[in-house]
């Protein structure tokens, strides 16, 4: 019971209204951002027309324009009178237009007697947006477009080449990609799958970080604040053991931190989902035709899930049990650092090597794989403990479970000193006596 009644303190100051407005703050907007994205997405997939100015009066480039639907790419004529390079940022402005391509008047002349035709293509830079990039992609569709189209033309009008002949040149090879994996083999692109674990190699350091960074700083500033008030000394002295006091202080410190990961974790798959759709990932795979034909796709989740790199409930239970114990790795040495604490001040300067020693390793295992770095390099990385829960998916991923069951009994370890040391402290007077070097008489008495 006394227990109970420790953890409910430990709770109310850490779980205050501000924190649990934080929460649903943080998770509302990435609800939002996710919807606000999704919907720009989807706006931007069904209103994919590229705008284009046609100066040639010709049947040829009329013809064209028609036929460039059956190349990908829809066409929305805009009329422009006077039309030169020196009113186009003007035209631009006026007609709330992004890109515009134009069609200069002498581009069926030359098209026509053999000769390479110009396209112009006009981009009214406002911003950095996504709407910006995929405008940039649609004329870029376009004029790739316009060069089949003139690609065909020629190899019909002036080579003479018959419709066969034509595919063969275009695509005189086919390529079937594989990827192997654990001793698997799927067919689908590398490249693909790279991406998709590269977003969770991504996002899974990230989670683990901030659930770090968020846990050890709340117990440091609780275990700092009760000393500069001299509350610690009354609550140690009350008829409650210190391991109860301590277990509490560490109890609540991870139901908070795991209650802001969760409500950033839900708010983030809303966001994933809002962007994706919430779809099949699929990829078209060359079916040796010059259509799109969906039964060359590919499911990409389904080829991981072949090559044995997707994680099954008991791998991802490993890395639940890997995140716990670097959390309780965080939190002791939050802990043993809060003790040395007598202000404010300190408790931020005490704080920056707990927060090197997560930040270094989540930046690099966020663009590198530690597994292939030199011996030396990779030895000192995985030292430091919070490295082990950074790589725990990609080990279990690739089958490299020797590393993951070491790196577990490496924290394990790690945990049982850290705990010792905090443990210590606590229960003797080291509590109140210890403090940084260089610390001020003045400070040392406050502190005491």
């Amino acid at each position: 019971m006394r227990f109970g009644n420790m953890l409910k303190k430990e709770l109310s100051q850490l779980l205050t209204k501000q924190a649990i407005i934080s929460m649903f703050v943080t998770c509302g907007l990435l609800m939002m951002l996710g919807k606000t994205m999704g919907s720009t997405i989807e706006g931007i997939a069904t209103n994919n027309d590229i705008n284009v100015l046609c100066l040639d009066s010709s049947q040829f480039a009329s013809d064209m324009l028609d036929k460039l639907s059956d190349y990908g790419t829809n066409v929305k004529r805009i009329d422009v009178q006077g039309f030169s390079s020196d009113t186009a940022a003007q035209t631009l402005h006026e007609k709330d237009l992004k890109v515009l391509v134009v069609i200069p008047a002498d581009f069926s002349e030359k098209a026509e007697s053999g000769k390479q035709a110009d396209v112009e293509v006009y981009t009214l830079m406002s911003g950095t947006g996504l709407a910006s990039m995929v405008d940039d992609s649609l004329a870029s569709d376009c004029v790739s477009s316009i060069e089949s189209y003139l690609r065909d033309n020629a190899e019909s009008n002036i080579v003479g080449l018959t419709e066969d002949q034509s595919k063969l040149i275009r695509k005189p090879m086919l390529m079937a990609e594989f990827t192997s994996a654990n001793g698997r083999t799927a067919k689908a692109p590398a490249s693909e799958l790279s991406g998709i674990l590269m977003s969770v190699n991504m996002i899974a350091p990230m989670a683990v970080f901030f659930l770090l960074f968020m846990a050890s700083q709340m117990i440091m500033t609780a275990i700092s604040t009760e000393k500069i008030d001299k509350t610690l000394e009354t609550l140690l002295s009350s008829p409650v053991s210190r391991i109860t006091v301590l277990t509490a202080k560490m109890t609540a410190a991870v139901i908070v931190a795991l209650l802001n990961s969760l409500t950033m974790m839900v708010g983030f798959a809303f966001y994933i989902s809002g962007m994706t759709g919430g779809g099949t990932m699929t990829v078209n795979m060359p079916t040796g035709t010059d259509e799109v034909d969906l039964s060359g796709a590919v499911d990409v989740f389904k080829a991981m899930s072949e090559l044995g790199i997707s994680l099954s409930a008991g791998k991802l239970a490993l890395v639940g049990l890997e995140l716990f114990i670097t959390l309780a790795i965080g939190l002791s040495v939050a802990l043993i650092l809060g003790a040395f604490a007598s202000d404010a001040q300190s408790t931020q300067t005490l704080i920056m090597p707990l927060m090197f020693a997560t930040m270094i390793p989540f930046m690099i295992t966020m663009f590198m794989d530690v597994n292939s770095m030199p011996f030396i390099a990779k030895a000192i990385l995985y030292i430091i403990p919070f490295t082990h829960a950074y790589t725990a998916i990609g080990n279990l991923a690739f089958g490299h479970t020797g590393v993951f069951i070491g790196g577990l009994v490496y924290q394990i370890l790690f945990l049982a000193v850290t705990m010792f040391f905090a443990v210590r402290i606590f229960t003797t007077d080291l509590l109140f006596t210890m403090k940084l070097p260089g610390m001020s008489k003045t400070q040392a008495k406050s502190q005491n």
